[in-house]
């Protein structure tokens, strides 16, 4: 066998690495190609279309601020002394019964926006019922439901009745109401009160909110205002809460938006 010719050796060698650099290159790209390089969207009014003019509210619904995607549960309370930056009081002409509620500024602007859509394509019956609450106040709501479980039933214990009642009320600062970031619909008339079906009340020709054309509507819709829905059936393992077809939560359009496609929660998403 011929020797190799050593003034051949550094071309050789180059060559090689060349062919090396190339190889790297090449599954560098592939790499690059087969990740996700792309910056996500982000979801903005842009995206879809309104019958409503919705121009003085673009920029509160297009929010990317993180302040709006505050976690409010068991887990993560609010402080007794907590309370929104900017709470104002809601049009009446929104409210049911024309009665005071107070919500966040912008959650306010944004759950009167969605609500002149809903009435553009012709379902004008929604108000809203409950919105912003403070520390104080939940806590009356708490001690009152206390109250009522006792007075369905004498021989549970207080540990048995605050287990019952937390199922459905927040406990004083665990509640997302104290945040002033989400709010509570009411149809009306139909309704007498807050409840998903008509099978969960005695009463007759009473309907649940989850029966209703609005929230129909509110499912497909919502995240068009940055609203989701915050309690949905089915997720109370996540939520600690049950099932509230009413109870929607403002977060702004694209943390709403991808929530709604993927269908997780706001704990889901967020972990």
């Amino acid at each position: 066998m011929k020797e190799l010719n050593i003034a051949k050796k550094p071309f050789i060698i180059s060559a090689a690495v060349f062919v090396l650099a190339l190889a790297f290159a090449f599954t560098l790209g592939f790499v690059i190609r087969g990740c996700d390089v792309t910056p996500p969207k982000t979801y903005t009014t842009e995206d879809f279309t309104y019958m409503s003019d919705i121009s003085s509210v673009k920029d509160i619904l297009n929010t990317t601020n993180e302040k709006y995607l505050l976690l409010v549960n068991k887990k993560n309370p609010l402080g007794e002394t907590y309370a929104p930056e900017s709470v104002i009081d809601v049009d009446k002409a929104y409210t049911l019964y024309e009665k005071g509620v107070q919500l966040e500024s912008a959650t306010a602007q944004a759950a009167i926006a969605m609500i002149n859509e809903m009435r553009a394509q012709g379902i004008d019956n929604v108000y809203i019922t409950s919105g912003y609450r403070d520390y104080a106040y939940q806590k009356k709501l708490f001690d009152n439901y206390m109250y009522a479980e006792w007075q369905k039933d004498k021989t549970l214990t207080e540990a048995e009745r605050e287990e019952k009642v937390r199922q459905y009320s927040a406990y004083p600062g665990e509640s997302e109401h104290q945040s002033g970031l989400c709010v509570d619909f009411f149809v009306a008339p139909g309704m007498s009160e807050l409840v998903n079906y008509g099978s969960e009340t005695e009463k007759t020709n009473d309907i649940g909110f989850a029966e209703t054309e609005a929230f129909e509507w509110l499912k497909e819709n919502a995240h068009k205002f940055g609203f989701i829905l915050r309690y949905p059936d089915g997720k109370e393992g996540e939520t600690g809460y049950s099932y509230e077809s009413w109870h929607y939560r403002f977060v702004g359009i694209d943390a709403a938006t991808k929530i709604h496609e993927s269908g997780k929660t706001l704990e889901g998403w967020l972990e």
